[in-house]
């Protein structure tokens, strides 16, 4: 059912993350949980926090360098077989999980973990190179995907809340994969085709 319905297996697999997450902090007696705290000023620390992020996804394909093109046709081919033909709240479902998922992995268990042992300076720097080991999927994209964690590590460093980052890190998936899905159909649109997407 998984090789059929690639969706399926994005989500089975970040469902799989946070069970990862719970049980790491669970064997090295961390509590991620207790740094999730909610507070009014959360959501505008978060809202500022994906600013940046929405910010470089929309500047991106304006650059003229090959490695940002061959970046985005890369993201694009991952995410468009995901999504084709997802129903309504798929895009929405799959970036709560990995903003929920990787930020208690990365940030409240490795990061948090590493920092009682070697400090934060250098604990967000070898979270952030795991993060963007974890997404590898090309060099530069392993470079883009280091700074985007260390980005978050910072702001998981700076507010003291594993909300934030959580809550930036699901913005910014979700925007980013509206994003890559419309540019697609937009440009199918703008060459006589038509190809259906999520709305939520």
């Amino acid at each position: 059912m998984i090789r059929r319905s690639p969706l399926t297996g994005a989500l089975v697999l970040q469902v799989a993350v946070v069970a990862i997450a719970l049980l790491l902090a669970w064997l090295f007696g961390l509590s991620p949980w207790q740094r999730l705290h909610w507070a009014p000023e959360v959501l505008a620390w978060s809202l500022l926090g994906t600013l940046p992020l929405a910010a470089m996804l929309l500047l991106f394909p304006l650059a003229r360098w090959r490695w940002t093109r061959e970046i985005s046709h890369l993201v694009e081919q991952i995410i468009l077989p995901l999504f084709k033909g997802a129903p309504v709240g798929s895009v929405a479902l799959v970036a709560i999980l990995a903003g929920i998922g990787e930020e208690l992995l990365f940030r409240g268990v490795v990061q948090d973990g590493l920092s009682l042992m070697l400090g934060p300076a250098v604990a967000l720097i070898l979270a952030s190179l795991l993060f963007g080991l974890a997404h590898a999927v090309t060099p530069t994209y392993f470079l883009i995907a280091s700074l985007m964690g260390a980005y978050l590590g910072w702001l998981y460093l700076h507010t003291g809340n594993l909300l934030v980052p959580v809550i930036v890190h699901a913005l910014y998936d979700w925007i980013a994969i509206h994003y890559y899905l419309h540019s697609r159909k937009k440009r199918r649109a703008g060459a006589g085709h038509e190809e259906r997407g999520p709305d939520d």
